[in-house]
């Protein structure tokens, strides 16, 4: 019976040793795989926090990029803003000079000169209310008569009054607008109440025509006040409204430049088709403003780099007028644009696998028979 147990102990002993070692080596295995993979792993891990890191970069660029892009935005409106608001109160303060209410207007134009220095025309303005406000009013004075008898009241002298108003008549005949408004000013110091509706005709006349001539002639600030003088009178007809409105658009265009390439040109491109040579006190003309702003906003654009929309801007503007130097820079945006252009590349047709492309042979010729002598 013992023999029997140790038979069987013996056996199982036997039949458990050769599974020691499959698990041995299985053990083994696993652990080469590892140490294998553990390398791979390492390697693999700087290349990771390199891509996260440039991830990170990249998207702290692009908003910094749009940060600046908005903060760019939102100050060209503001700018934009500003030169709107200055130039509907330069325009309200012609009205406040022409009712006499030089104090409003010159506290107009000052709001101008603080918001926007550079506005064109507003320094002028303000010297020249100034100059109205420091005039002396001349004031009557009492005269203290010695005697008990009342001295009879003066008659006006209707002859210089008469002789004035001939040559109001005079001056209008002949168009001498501002002939008329300096005897219109003579006759009020005369006799004010000398034929005071005839007196006030003319004067609205030579005002309206003055203001029109003014302008015509560059002064618009002048012009333009004389047009409101005459508004105070009467209502202005179509022409001179007209005038007026042209007139105080170019002076609109006129503060966006330097500011506002863009509007600028969607001003003066307004006025060069009424009114093609109104200009300032600059000498520039509508039609030229309208030809500098175009290629002055190419280059912005190009700075930017956009050379194909300048190359169309500076086109645009030698198709006012030809200039050298602005068609020697339409070429270089030209070059520019056309090196930026992506190049095509003709597709080929792809050759199937196993086979070797076989490069074109020319063709020979027939051989040509020699006639046989």
């Amino acid at each position: 019976m013992d023999e029997n147990n140790e038979n069987l102990t013996q056996e199982n002993s036997s039949s458990a040793d050769p599974e020691t070692p499959v698990n041995m080596a299985e053990t083994d295995l696993s652990a080469e795989t590892t140490v294998e993979t553990a390398p791979i792993r390492k390697r693999r891990l700087p290349w990771i926090w390199l891509g996260v890191l440039f991830f990170i970069l990249m998207l702290a660029l692009g908003v910094f990029l749009g940060y600046r892009q908005g903060i760019a935005r939102r100050l060209a409106r503001e700018q934009t803003t500003v030169v709107e608001v200055a130039a509907e109160q330069y325009q309200m303060a012609f009205q406040d000079m022409a009712a006499g209410n030089y104090q409003n207007a010159k506290a107009r134009i000052e709001y101008v000169i603080k918001i926007y220095p550079q506005f064109p025309g507003a320094p002028e303005l303000l010297r020249s209310i100034l100059m109205n406000i420091e005039q002396p009013t001349p004031t009557a004075t009492l005269a203290i008569i010695a005697s008990l008898t009342p001295a009879p009241s003066g008659t006006p002298d209707t002859r210089s009054a008469e002789e004035a108003f001939n040559a109001i008549s005079a001056a209008a005949a002949a168009k001498d607008w501002q002939a008329v408004v300096d005897n219109v000013i003579a006759i009020q110091q005369i006799n004010y109440d000398y034929r005071t509706v005839d007196v006030a005709g003319y004067y609205y006349i030579a005002l309206r025509n003055l203001g029109i001539q003014k302008i015509q002639a560059g002064e618009l600030e002048q012009g333009l006040f004389d047009l409101s003088s005459a508004e105070q009178i009467g209502p202005l007809d179509g022409e001179a409204e007209g005038v007026r409105s042209w007139a105080t658009l170019y002076l609109s265009g006129a503060s966006f430049w330097d500011v506002n390439w863009q509007r600028a040109i969607d001003i003066f491109q307004q006025i060069k088709e009424a009114y093609p040579y109104m200009m300032d006190a600059s000498g520039m003309t509508a039609i030229e403003r309208y030809r500098v702003a175009l290629f002055k906003y190419g280059d912005q654009i190009a700075g930017a780099g956009d050379y194909c929309t300048a190359y169309q801007y500076y086109l645009r503007s030698l198709a006012v007028a030809q200039d050298p130097s602005v068609q020697a820079t339409a070429d270089l945006y030209k070059q520019n644009c056309e090196a930026s252009r992506p190049t095509e590349v003709t597709p080929t047709e792809p050759t199937p696998p196993g086979e070797t492309p076989i490069p074109p042979t020319e063709e020979t010729p027939p051989p040509t028979e020699e006639p046989t002598p």
